[in-house]
């Protein structure tokens, strides 16, 4: 390590510490890599993700020698807050060597060795970003970008992160998101994709004091992953962290999501929402887990998966779960799936709607419903008055 002669000793001491504890992480990081397998039948987090198929077809292209193939675009308002990823970044990467999954260590592994481009936001001490940030990925090949968004202490702002893939492409895309005290993001990923298109996504979300809506959606896919993990390290008033999802599975398409929701300190509030309407042949798979560690106390957790299903032959797996380790909180799950409710089908159809637009109309609004509520929040946070 090289240090600054106008360092004193005991911050030079300082960090050597830190950049010691930081080797010993990475060197952990990598021995977890190398000990991990690719998702099989055995392991529980892939329980219903068909990983003999999906996880093992998608190991096979990463390990392959195909160049990674895509587009970035960006628009922001302020270019100062833009930072394009290099495949170069050392310090990216042992950050997301750092992350944590939900049984997908070893593809994780394989997009750090894969790691090239991506989109870097820094929003600096209360900074107000009142025009949406939009950044879109596009692939019609393979591609694993990266997106970072570190919010610094008051700042605020609204992202919205689009995928698209074309026929027959795969996108793994890895996102951390870090949050200060008093910031308050609202963060949105649109997956778009086509026949045969495979999409995987990791998100790892730090929450140190502020707010965090986050809001997903998908469709088109044959196969999709989500994997989320919104853990709280630091509470202050207002620290929360809410999860929301709307998703339209068709076709023989499976959508397999996986969610953490982590309390390491008490006094916060985690919120999750996820809809899906299932037609046809498809697939819908929520497993979600709220934890709350040992001291923990006065923690507010709650957690609702809701499915819609069109078709006899749609398949729904949900499996929600607590880990309660604290005392004095307030923790709850909810799931329910059911096909469309007859007396609505009636009285659109009694109407002059077509029994088809009918089922449409109410698949619409029950999926609204997810989105609304996290622009609703959105508002209710963001009283600077940032614009639809």
């Amino acid at each position: 390590m090289d240090f600054s002669q106008n360092l004193s000793m005991e911050e030079a001491f300082a960090l050597a510490e830190a950049e010691a504890k930081l080797n010993a992480a990475l060197q952990a990081a990598s021995q977890r890599f190398n000990e991990a397998k690719i998702p099989d039948r055995y392991n529980e987090d892939w329980r219903f993700g068909q990983p003999a198929k999906h996880a093992v077809a998608l190991a096979e292209i990463l390990k392959t020698n195909v160049p990674a193939r895509g587009s970035i675009s960006v628009k922001c308002a302020d270019s100062e807050v833009v930072m394009p990823v290099s495949a170069e970044d050392d310090e990216l990467k042992e950050t997301v060597n750092l992350m944590p999954t939900i049984g997908s260590d070893a593809l994780l592994g394989l997009h750090i060795r894969r790691f090239g481009e991506g989109v870097c936001l820094m929003l600096e001490e209360n900074t107000e970003i009142k025009q949406p940030i939009i950044i879109t990925y596009e692939t019609d090949g393979l591609y694993t970008p990266y997106t970072f968004i570190m919010a610094a202490p008051g700042a605020k702002a609204r992202i919205e992160e689009h995928h698209k893939c074309a026929d027959g492409a795969t996108m793994f895309c890895v996102r951390n998101i870090h949050v200060m005290e008093g910031a308050q993001i609202a963060v949105e990923l649109h997956e778009h994709g086509s026949i045969d298109s495979r999409c995987m996504n990791i998100t790892d979300i730090h929450n140190l004091g502020g707010a965090v809506q986050h809001f997903t959606s998908h469709a088109g896919h044959a196969w999709a992953r989500e994997e989320t993990i919104a853990e709280v390290y630091a509470a202050s008033p207002g620290t929360s962290i809410e999860l929301y999802s709307a998703n339209r599975i068709s076709g023989n398409s499976v959508l397999d999501q996986h969610t953490h929701q982590i309390h390491h300190i008490g006094g916060a509030k985690s919120n999750l929402l996820y809809k899906n309407v299932v037609d046809e042949n498809g697939t819908a798979i929520f497993a979600g887990n709220i934890r709350v560690e040992a001291g923990a106390h006065c923690t507010d957790a709650y957690q609702t998966n809701r499915n819609l299903l069109l078709s006899e032959k749609s398949t729904v797996h949900s499996l929600p779960g607590l880990e309660i380790l604290a005392d004095k909180v307030r923790c709850s799950h909810g799931s329910a799936s059911s096909p469309v409710d007859e007396e609505a089908l009636f009285y659109l159809t009694s109407r002059g709607v077509s029994r088809a637009n009918a089922q449409e109309l109410i698949s619409t609004g029950f999926l609204e419903d997810a989105y609304n509520k996290f622009r609703k929040s959105f508002d209710e946070n963001y009283t600077s008055g940032l614009p639809d």
